[in-house]
C-alpha cells in the first residue's frame, strides 16, 4: 500500500540523518505532526511532502512510490552529491537554510553611487529557493544620459546564512563574469525590515576599479508586479524623500560606526 511505503520512506530518510529532531528543525515542521506522518496516523499535505522531498534531496513521487526504488533513487543522488561536496565552498552555500528561508523575498538595495558622493543607488534583489540552496538575482537599472534610455545590469548569485550573517556572492556576467559581496546582518526586532552591512564589487566607472560601501536591504513587501518594483531603481539625492531616514543615517555614518542599529 502506498501508505505502508510512505512511513516506511519517511523512516528510512530519518535514519540518515542525526536525529528526527534536528530533520524538523531544518524543514521547519511541527516534530509532534511529523511523528504523526512516521506512525502513518496521516500524511503530509501537498505542501509539506514538497518541503520533506526537497530537504533530503528526492522527487516527491520517490517518497510516495516503492521503497525499493527510493533506495536506488536517493543512493544516487547521494552519489552525486558526495561528488559536488568535494567543492570546497559546496558547504557554505546555504549554510543555516532554516534561519535563511525568513529573509526570501523582494528587496530594495541602497548604497553610495562610487562617481557621486552625494547620490544614492538604489537596486532590486530577489532572494528564492530551489533545490535547497538559496539564490539572488538583482537588477541595476541606471538612466543613460547620452541615450536617455536606462541601462539594465543583472547580477545572478547564491546566499548563505552563517554566524548571524548573510553572505552574498554573484557574478554580473556581462563584464567578465566580475564578482561582488554583500555581508549583511540582521537588525534589531524594531527595524526587521532592514538589512545592514557592507559591499564590494568592481564599479564599472571609472575603470572597473573596486569599490566598498556601507549598504541597506530594505524587505519590499507590497508590490504589484516586478516591474513596479524595477521603477524604484536609479541614482537618487541623498536628501530624496525616496530615501527614509533609517536608510539615510546609516549610509551617512562613518565607516565602522554602526551605533544605534544593532
Amino acid at each position: 500500500m502506498i501508505v505502508d511505503d510512505l512511513i516506511t520512506n519517511l523512516r528510512f530518510l530519518c535514519a540518515e540523518k542525526a536525529s528526527t529532531a534536528k530533520v524538523c528543525r531544518d524543514i521547519g515542521i511541527n516534530q509532534q505532526q511529523f511523528s504523526k506522518y512516521l506512525s502513518g496516523r496521516t500524511k503530509p499535505s501537498a505542501n509539506n511532502l514538497r518541503r520533506i522531498a526537497r530537504y533530503f534531496g528526492v522527487d516527491d513521487a520517490d517518497i510516495l512510490g516503492s521503497h525499493a526504488q527510493l533506495v536506488i533513487s536517493y543512493r544516487a543522488k547521494s552519489a552525486t552529491l558526495h561528488e559536488h561536496r568535494q567543492d570546497p565552498l559546496a558547504n557554505v552555500f546555504p549554510g543555516d537554510l532554516s534561519r535563511l528561508r525568513p529573509f526570501l523575498g523582494a528587496y530594495q538595495v541602497y548604497f553610495r553611487a562610487p562617481v557621486d558622493p552625494n547620490g544614492y543607488v538604489v537596486n532590486s534583489v530577489f532572494l528564492d529557493e530551489r533545490n535547497g540552496v538559496v539564490y539572488s538575482r538583482l537588477i541595476e537599472a541606471l538612466s543613460d544620459t547620452s541615450s536617455k534610455r536606462r541601462r539594465w545590469t543583472r547580477c545572478d548569485g547564491k546566499v548563505s546564512y552563517q554566524n548571524g550573517r548573510l553572505f552574498i556572492v554573484d557574478s554580473e556576467r556581462k563584464n567578465e563574469n566580475a564578482l561582488s559581496m554583500h555581508i549583511l546582518t540582521p537588525p534589531p526586532r524594531q527595524k526587521r525590515q532592514y538589512l545592514f552591512g557592507t559591499m564590494c564589487f568592481l564599479a564599472s566607472m571609472p575603470s572597473r576599479m573596486p569599490y566598498a560601501s556601507k549598504v541597506v536591504w530594505r524587505k519590499y513587501e507590497a508590490y504589484k508586479s516586478v516591474k513596479e518594483l524595477f521603477k524604484t531603481c536609479g541614482v537618487f539625492s541623498a536628501d530624496s524623500l525616496r530615501i527614509d531616514p533609517v536608510i539615510q543615517r546609516y549610509l551617512a555614518s562613518p565607516t565602522g560606526t554602526d551605533d544605534g542599529f544593532f
